[in-house]
């Protein structure tokens, strides 16, 4: 008669336990790079509603330094963009991936 405490799991539960913890961390990290990416955005989205103010007659000394700054802003920006869009790019691939070696998602 076999020990209880010497059995093991079986091996698609160990597998679906540590590709499911892989999968909600790539989940997270997701969700963070996306919060990020829409702070982003909308400091570019502040920048045309500055442009835009000027143009409606606005207060041209604060508007314009303003715009300077969030231009500056936007600039800068935009490298740090194209890395964060690499970044989805690859966890996205991973997370396809992982489904398919999940057990549960196997046919």
């Amino acid at each position: 008669m076999p020990f209880p405490a010497l059995r093991s799991p079986p091996r698609e539960d160990v597998d679906e336990r540590r590709l499911g913890r892989l999968v909600r961390l790539l989940q997270a990290m997701q969700v963070e790079i996306e919060r990020e990416t829409q702070l982003h955005l909308s400091e570019a989205d502040c920048a045309a509603f500055s442009v835009q103010a000027l143009d409606n007659g606005e207060n041209l000394e604060i508007i314009s330094a303003r715009i300077d700054t969030l231009t500056n802003k936007v600039m800068l920006n935009h490298t740090r963009q194209a890395s964060l869009q690499r970044q989805l790019s690859f966890l996205r691939r991973t997370q396809a991936e992982l489904q398919r070696l999940l057990p549960s998602h196997r046919t």
